[in-house]
């Protein structure tokens, strides 16, 4: 964080210490980009998370959220570094994704200006708005610009789908499970089907959901009667509030689904 002892922590040091993490991404890309060898460069910004308003007005949206505004601002970077792959004459050769890797924080909406939208429930939730996020991928000259891959993806899937393209699949460890699945057919070849069906969804180290196709299952308290623990659909109630029929849905559904638990 570059602060000598007895330093004060500001928002003004927050600020700097984004912009070098910005820098020493660029740098590192730099670096890696020369060794002709392929890499793997993970950046994880951490400048929306201060939830302080700078009014830097050349980043103020209408929402008026201290996460909104930050997100103009980083979106910025993001497009330097696409730019930089750009420069650097690899946009050919190389894959950038960008994600997120949970849902908003809910109980500081009215300051962000970060809302569950659709999807009901925010980090550190089991519910959809917790879990489901956006996720974008280039490759330039192999993706289609504005292609859209619309099945289950889970962020597991990166590992195995990333050792595929790179040619190292035999590091992928077979003494273990792996969880991620292959899912090139679905990102690059437009097979409109994925290689993942199901997901398991956990709130800190507890099983709270399973997902099957469409289907969203809540599972039940211990002891209590699997077939009539809540299971939504997901296609025509993506905020989980209106379970379906549990004696239409549960017999069929609900024990198949706690059969899953012991595989």
């Amino acid at each position: 964080v570059d602060m000598a002892a007895g330093e004060t922590w500001t928002q003004q040091k927050y600020r700097e210490m984004n912009e070098r993490y910005q820098r020493n991404a660029l740098g590192q890309l730099r670096s890696l980009a020369k060794q002709d060898k392929p890499f793997f460069l993970n950046y994880w910004p951490l400048f929306p998370l201060s939830f302080v308003q700078e009014h830097r007005s050349q980043y103020n949206t209408l929402n008026g959220g201290t996460m909104a505004d930050i997100l103009v601002e980083v979106d910025e970077w993001i497009g330097e570094i696409i730019t930089e792959v750009d420069k650097l004459g690899i946009a050919e050769n190389t894959i950038i994704v960008v994600m997120g890797d949970n849902g908003p924080f809910m109980q500081y909406v009215d300051k962000s200006g970060a809302s569950d939208r659709i999807y009901r429930g925010g980090k550190a939730e089991h519910l959809e708005g917790g879990v489901r996020v956006n996720a974008f991928m280039q490759w330039k000259g192999v993706l289609e610009p504005g292609s859209r891959a619309q099945d289950i993806i889970h962020v597991t899937d990166l590992f195995t789908t990333f050792a595929r393209l790179a040619g190292a699949e035999e590091h992928i460890p077979t003494d273990r499970l792996i969880d991620g699945v292959d899912q090139t057919p679905v990102l690059f070849l437009g097979e409109t089907h994925g290689r993942r069906d199901y997901v398991f969804i956990y709130e800190g180290p507890t099983l709270r959901s399973i997902v099957k196709q469409q289907y969203k299952f809540h599972l039940p308290l211990p002891g209590s009667n699997p077939i009539g623990a809540p299971i939504f659909d997901l296609y025509k109630n993506p905020r989980e509030d209106r379970p379906q029929d549990a004696l239409l849905y549960g017999v069929g559904f609900g024990v198949n689904l706690v059969a899953m638990l012991s595989r």
